[in-house]
């Protein structure tokens, strides 16, 4: 079935991101306010360790939701490498179950896996870095809160990958405004009754129940989903084990490029609050958070397209891939410097209300840089991700180990502070990484330089001019 991308997607598509990102934005007054240095900091601490489900989900979630899109375009069958070309414009029910199967029993085992990493691994480094606070019975019970949400979400985390497979961005998005504005009012609350950390972990065990079961509801109501599934009859065993190694031999590879998203962005700030304490990391932290933001913002038009380019490359309809990544690019490529002046100007605001100066413009340039990096490197691979080739694994580890050697060489032994962390960044990635893989996306779509501005410039006036 043709998937298409509406106006309404795109706009929900923003809206989510925003309310998201904007409802961490809003909580951080309330939390700088109610929580001490140590305890922000040890919340940064918490976002790290909690981003291992990240690693535990192997690349699963976005293997299945492509997986999703190639059975409802109509494919025949599932490949290990690239996708088969199809005609075929009706959904297979039939491979669509057997992929939701397959999810289904994969989750519930890396789910188990990653409880049991965080409750106990991930609680011996909690007590460590934060046995500075003194309170070790609260640290512990919002550690322990919070890694319950933690595994909750990954048990239950497939559900908005099914929506975003079928190119319902826009429900997807609704489903997360709504239960971000539960999370955001629940925190608050929770921080004025004298909750402290606890009140996140609370709130997000929340938020990931509310998500997930409105994720839930919308695929099931789509177009007599449930009705269309129950017809194709029960999946065996057998088919659900050889629907495995199929996705198996590129999932591997997604969990590697996961693994080496989390070294290069996450384990950055865990090296922080071993080297440099809770204090520093609160500001490196912040500084991740709201660049990463502006990244996530401006990118949203390529994800919002995801679908729809994954759809586009099983019917081989190259023009449209052209149009479709052009444009989201040019997009990310104005939004991004736009967002990180805005943050500049915010910076004595935030500084105000923290009493100290937890952000400068150094700080903001140097995070934002290799975010912009990051990301646009991100976008790339996820298309080639999309077209179910994962070729850049390899050069994302590689990235990935030299960021940590080069980050305990600049803060150990030369002692360049949070500097350190943010120059084995960005030399990790431009050496590579940040370069060669958009270069070879344009090359296999000839598109040049040229090329993407016209086709920018023809659909930007072609938006405008619908929205008139």
């Amino acid at each position: 079935m043709k998937i298409n991308i509406s106006k309404n997607d795109i706009i929900w598509n923003y809206i989510g991101i925003i309310v998201s990102l904007m409802g961490n934005f809003l909580l951080i007054p309330f939390l700088l306010k109610f929580l001490s240095t140590d305890y922000y900091g040890l919340w940064n601490v918490f976002i790290s360790l909690g981003a291992i489900s990240v690693l535990f989900d192997f690349g699963f979630n976005s293997l299945f939701a492509r997986n999703i899109a190639y059975s409802w375009s109509g494919v025949e069958t599932l490949s290990k490498e690239n996708v088969v070309a199809t005609d075929n414009e009706s959904v297979n029910y039939l491979l669509l179950k057997k992929v939701i199967k397959t999810c289904q029993l994969v989750y519930l085992i890396i789910s188990l896996a990653a409880l049991i990493v965080m409750v106990t691994i991930g609680t011996v480094y909690i007590n460590y870095v934060g046995k500075t606070i003194g309170n070790s019975f609260v640290v512990i019970v919002a550690w322990e809160l919070y890694a319950i949400g933690i595994f909750l979400d990954l048990l239950y985390g497939y559900y908005d990958a099914f929506l975003r497979g079928i190119g319902e961005v826009g429900a997807d998005n609704k489903a997360r405004v709504i239960s971000k504005l539960v999370q955001i009012s629940l925190t608050i609350v929770l921080l004025f009754f004298n909750f402290g950390i606890i009140s996140t972990s609370i709130a997000n065990i929340i938020y990931g129940l509310m998500f997930r079961g409105l994720c839930k509801r919308s695929f099931y109501n789509y177009k007599d989903m449930k009705a269309n599934l129950k017809k194709v009859g029960s999946v065996s065993i057998s088919d659900t084990l050889e629907t495995f190694k199929i996705v198996w031999h590129n999932a591997w590879r997604e969990g590697v490029v996961s693994i080496a998203n989390y070294i290069s962005n996450q384990v950055t700030t865990l090296l922080c609050s071993f080297y440099l304490g809770l204090s520093q990391t609160a500001s490196f932290g912040l500084a991740v958070q709201f660049t990463s933001a502006i990244a996530q913002i401006s990118s949203a038009l390529f994800s919002s397209y995801m679908p729809a380019l994954q759809e586009a490359y099983a019917h081989r309809e190259k023009k449209r891939i052209q149009e479709k990544l052009s444009y989201s690019m040019g997009i990310y490529i104005i939004l991004f410097p736009l967002g990180i002046i805005a943050l500049l100007l915010c910076i004595p605001l935030i500084n105000f209300i923290k009493g100290s100066n937890i952000l400068d413009v150094k700080l903001i340039l140097g995070v934002g840089l290799y975010q912009y990096l990051l990301k646009y490197r991100d976008c790339y691979s996820w298309y080639l991700g999309g077209t179910n080739r994962v070729i850049y694994y390899k050069s994302f580890i590689v990235a990935s180990i030299l960021c940590v050697l080069l980050s305990i060489l600049f803060v150990q032994y030369l002692s360049l502070g949070v500097m350190g962390f943010i120059i084995a960044q960005i030399f990790s990635q431009i050496i590579h990484n940040a370069w060669y893989w958009p270069r070879f996306v344009d090359k296999e779509l000839g598109l040049t330089c040229a090329k993407k501005y016209t086709i920018f410039t023809q659909q930007f006036i072609k938006m405008v001019r619908s929205y008139v």
